[in-house]
């Protein structure tokens, strides 16, 4: 039994749903490296944390920053796009394929894969 249970459990990231695997995978390297520095828990510039799905859809002082399914019309998709007057991150902006990615991930429902970012 405790051998089973342990490849059971060494499998575990394979059972992961395509969309958790997306988010795992290509989301939160992009999150972790380019925005939570700011968008933290402590930080939380313009009131907004991305650690959790629930602080994303809560978003800041602009509303929420994704508008799953709709990445057009999301603050986060925009100001990433440095479109308007809210541009993210400050300065250069994120290469375009990183951008494709989050856009894509909004697109598919903004699906969160763990529990927190760190």
């Amino acid at each position: 039994m405790t051998v089973f249970l342990l490849l059971w459990l060494a499998a575990a990231p394979e059972r992961r749903n395509p969309e958790q695997k997306f988010f795992e995978d290509r989301v939160a390297p992009i999150l972790t490296r380019r925005c939570v520095s700011c968008h933290n828990e402590e930080l939380r510039n313009g009131g907004l944390s991305l650690l959790d799905r629930e602080s994303l859809l809560a978003g800041g002082g602009r509303g929420p920053a994704v508008e799953p399914g709709k990445p057009e019309e999301s603050v986060l998709i925009q100001a990433l796009r440095h479109e308007g007057e809210l541009q993210m991150p400050p300065g250069p902006a994120l290469p375009a394929k990183e951008v494709r990615v989050l856009r894509e991930w909004v697109r598919r429902g903004a699906i969160w894969g763990c529990q927190k970012l760190r």
